[in-house]
């Protein structure tokens, strides 16, 4: 990698000049470069030009030639070799290579003790704080190239040291370390490191330390991350000024790392990515590669929270890069596991070689991390049980549950359930064992989603309880604990409304949501008024449900979850649309584009991307919709399915692009579309995708006026309808094809066509609306496009948008002229539906927006059929001009208009 920076970039040169015995020419370059830091004041750069000096003074010594070999095999940085010459403390775990240099660097410095040039350098270093330790101690070998931990004694003992010491500024240091060490420990205490790091800062600034108050600050922005985001990012910002007023660029770097992760914290991987580049960028100037492999490793983890695995990938193999040239085995050993999680093919092959060098430093803990990093590889599963077996045979209860652990979730993420179930119970029955209380909550958590996947309500609320009382126990509690009870909460509120008891659920909704409230714990409050709002829909109160939801965004903002945020305002946005209140989910559906945009999350993004075309596409029936924005959404949305791999929403979204081309009247570009959702829904063997895809087809056809094709292709469309049982569809296209006769014969203008706009089917039922049987195949949303309108453009000077005059099929009172669809079946054992929500007996109810005239009577006499009046009431709709049809609201779901016709000639329903 190219050096970055001027003091980079002339120590690169000056250690080819050395290689070639040239002592004389590196002076040169380190002269001239710190002159010109003198020059122009920064201090980067003339400490840059001295160290490259001292380097080269040495070098005419009697050891000055092994010392460079030896920075040279360390492939050793500017800072990292004036560090070494400033006598760093020797450490335990460093490379031989390390320990070498340093001996060498010892014996050279002892030996130019009057060298000027020097102490020049050392000063220099000193006081831009290359000699500075985020644990405020003295410099060792350790925080040079090691990344060995301390025991757990030597982190207690740590924890425990600054009560035996009186002075302030020896305290306040042994605060820092202590706080730094509690966070290390097996089990975090982060209230307690929380409270010894503002301690700390307290006293540094008594005391008048502005380095060791900017180190204190960032001790308290690493403590808050697990409390308080918003806490931990203010703190690191203001760690970052202190560190600048004094122009300490290590302390510069580590705290803009800091704030990264505060980023990263609160759900802003894009504000992470962008600040963790700055400090990426400024380590490298610096040269302190630890540092550089550090941020490295929080923006790997960044872009695959985002689902980018290329760019994780590259970040992982550039920290490989560095942790190799450092030379520190269990450092390389982490970063091999990031490289395999980041790897979308062949993971398995970092991850068995991180698995050999963990098995090679007898750290058996670490063998089920390794394990975890190659769960997406095809081998993950047989590496896994022969772990199993290893620590079975051996008794070693605590790892054989950890690899248990990670086998059942990789048979989870394989939609195998039933191996997952055997797997995670025998690893609940190995913590147990163990008295491993944070492995047996983790368990029951995962055991209750996976009893919740095979529709086991009863057994997943047991887990679920008893891995929510495990949490809400725990001696030292952590954000991810917090989220993990939360989590569980949400598995046993499901549970309960699978069983039916909506009134259980929600009444212990309702309890934790004041419990949070009252421990101000704002995404556990948020998350359970998502779960009311839930009910609420599952009982058919959509103005509750919003009522519930008007909180939850603002405390979601309020700690930095992104994802609550997204998933609040999605829920609003849905609810809006259901309502047919387009124009309120327009904001709702922009506000959780915003969310997941920041969050970076793929898959919301996907989802959110689908959401706001179809409001435009609820918006153009309003004459409101812009189509530009809609197939902005629509392309986005199959372009981020795609890449998720996420065949079932890739072929939906295809389904929504081709509808936004016809609404943008790019005819060509539709029929792609149309016929790649065709492919994708016959690939899924999805008939009523494949159907729905026909028509969009038929569409476009309609739109290159090539009527026999579009005739073709509605015909098709409405055979595959038939065959799959969906009566709304084949009527659906029943009416579109009686619309291509009157485009093909003239009585309809072609300028006029914009597509279809293609209502989403509610799981959940509307208040007011009666019970509704399920269709023999379930619907989804936009694949299901049984309920559609014919979008047109009114070709008068006014330009308005109208719709085609059918306005899909309602739901309402028993009695109407549809054809009814047959039974669903009752699921196993007779019981109802997912969720507990009954099944529903559905009318088809044809409904027509009519102008009717001045004291028209219904008539009494022989009612027509369907089809004939049908044809009639189209015939009658062709020139809205000429009826003087509303233009007030027109096309909307509650449009004006004299009265409702039906089929059955019934009026005011």
């Amino acid at each position: 990698m190219a050096p970055v920076g001027e003091a980079a970039t002339a120590w690169a040169q000056a250690m080819e000049h050395f290689a070639g015995k040239k002592p004389d020419e590196a002076l040169k370059i380190g002269t001239a470069l710190q002159a010109k830091g003198k020059e122009s004041g920064v201090k980067m750069t003339e400490t840059g030009g001295a160290v490259v000096c001292a380097v080269a003074s040495l070098f005419k010594g009697a050891s000055g030639p092994e010392f460079v070999d030896a920075l040279k095999a360390l492939n050793a940085t500017w800072s990292e070799a004036i560090a070494l010459l400033s006598g760093p403390a020797t450490a335990s775990g460093v490379s031989p290579a390390w320990a070498k240099a340093a001996e060498v660097a010892k014996a050279v410095s002892s030996r130019a003790s009057g060298d000027k040039a020097l102490k020049t350098a050392l000063d220099l270093a000193k006081e831009i704080g290359l000699a500075w330790t985020e644990k405020y101690t003295p410099l060792s070998l350790a925080d040079l190239g090691s990344a060995q931990p301390e025991d757990e004694a030597a982190l207690k003992a740590a924890a425990a040291a600054p009560q035996k010491l009186t002075d302030p500024k020896q305290k306040a240091t042994a605060l820092v370390k202590a706080a730094l060490a509690q966070l290390e420990m097996e089990n975090p205490q982060l209230e307690d490191a929380l409270k010894d790091a503002k301690q700390a800062l307290s006293t540094f600034r008594e005391v008048n330390s502005l380095e060791g108050e900017g180190t204190a600050l960032r001790a308290v922005a690493l403590s808050a991350l697990g409390q308080d985001a918003f806490g931990s990012l203010q703190a690191a910002n203001q760690s970052l000024k202190t560190f600048k007023e004094i122009g300490h660029v290590k302390g510069q770097a580590a705290a803009i790392h800091a704030i990264a992760m505060a980023h990263m914290g609160k759900d802003s991987t894009d504000d992470c990515i962008f600040r963790g580049g700055e400090a990426l960028k400024l380590a490298r100037q610096v040269g302190d590669r630890m540092r550089e492999v550090g941020i490295l490793t929080t923006l790997t983890e960044a872009y695959l929270t985002q689902g980018i695995l290329g760019r994780a990938l590259s970040h992982a193999q550039e920290a490989l890069e560095l942790a190799r040239s450092l030379g520190d085995k269990l450092l390389l050993a982490k970063v091999l596991c990031l490289v395999a999680k980041s790897s979308a093919e062949n993971a398995s092959t970092p991850g068995q070689e991180a698995l050999q060098m963990y098995q090679g430093m007898g750290l058996k803990d670490k063998e089920s991390v390794a394990l975890d990093a190659m769960a997406g590889d095809a081998n993950a599963l047989k590496v896994g049980q022969t772990l199993a077996d290893k620590f079975r045979q051996a008794g070693d209860k605590k790892e054989e549950a950890a690899c248990m652990f990670v086998l059942a979730n990789i048979h989870k993420a394989s939609q195998e359930t039933d191996q997952a179930l055997r797997a995670a119970q025998g690893a609940l029955a190995s913590y147990k064992a163990a008295n491993d209380r944070k492995g047996e909550a983790k368990t029951s958590k995962l055991l209750a989603q996976i009893r919740l996947e095979k529709e086991e309500p009863g057994e997943a609320l047991r887990a679920a309880e008893q891995a929510f009382s495990l949490y809400r126990t725990m001696t030292f509690p952590s954000r991810e604990s917090r989220d993990a009870e939360i989590l569980c909460l949400k598995a046993m509120v499901d549970a309960q409304a699978a069983m039916g008891s909506l009134d259980e659920a929600m009444r212990l909704a309702t309890e934790q949501q004041r419990r949070y409230k009252g421990l101000k714990e704002k995404k556990g409050e948020g998350s359970a008024l998502l779960m009311i709002a839930k009910l609420h829909q599952l009982r058919g109160e959509t103005e509750d449900a919003l009522n519930a939801l008007v909180q939850s965004p603002a405390l979601f903002l309020a700690v930095g979850d992104r994802r609550g945020e997204g998933e609040a305002w999605q829920m609003i946005a849905k609810i809006h649309l259901s309502r047919g209140d387009a124009q309120q989910a327009q904001r709702s559906a922009e506000e959780c584009a915003l969310a997941y945009r920041k969050l970076g999350d793929k898959k919301g993004r996907a989802e959110s991307a689908q959401l706001v075309a179809d409001v435009h596409f609820a918006l153009a029936s309003m004459g409101l919709g812009n189509p530009q924005e809609a197939l902005k959404a629509s392309q986005e949305a199959v372009q981020l399915y795609q890449e998720l791999g996420e065949k079932q929403q890739a072929a939906i979204s295809l389904h929504i692009l081709a509808n936004a081309n016809l609404m943008n009247r790019n005819f060509e570009d539709a029929l792609k579309a149309a016929q790649d959702a065709e492919t994708a829904f016959r690939a899924l063997r999805d008939t009523v995708g494949e159907a729905g895809s026909l028509m969009l087809q038929s569409g476009a056809h309609v739109g290159n006026r090539d009527f026999e094709e579009a005739k073709r292709c509605a015909k098709e469309s409405r055979d595959m309808f038939k065959s799959a049982g969906d009566y709304q569809g084949e009527d659906s296209i029943e009416d579109f094809m009686d619309h291509v006769e009157g485009y093909e014969k003239g009585r309809q203008s072609l300028d006029d066509f914009r597509g279809f706009s293609m209502r989403r089917t509610d799981p959940m039922v509307s208040k007011g609306q009666t019970r509704r049987e399920r269709a023999p195949r379930k619907p989804r949303q936009m694949s299901n496009i049984s309920d559609i309108e014919l979008i047109k453009m009114d070709s008068s000077k006014e330009g308005k948008v109208t719709l085609a005059f059918f306005d899909g099929f309602e739901s309402r009172a028993a009695g109407g002229g549809g054809r009814p669809a047959p039974k669903a079946a009752a699921g196993p054992g007779g019981a109802g539906p997912a969720l507990g929500v009954p099944e529903k007996e559905q009318v088809l109810y044809s409904v027509r927006w009519v102008q009717a005239a001045a004291g028209k009577k219904t008539e009494s006499g022989a009612k027509k059929t369907r089809r004939e009046f049908t044809k009639e009431e189209d015939k009658r709709l062709v020139s809205t001009a000429a009826l003087g049809a509303p233009k007030e609201n027109w096309g909307g779901r509650y449009a004006k208009s004299d009265h409702l016709e039906d089929v059955s000639g019934k009026r005011g329903v």
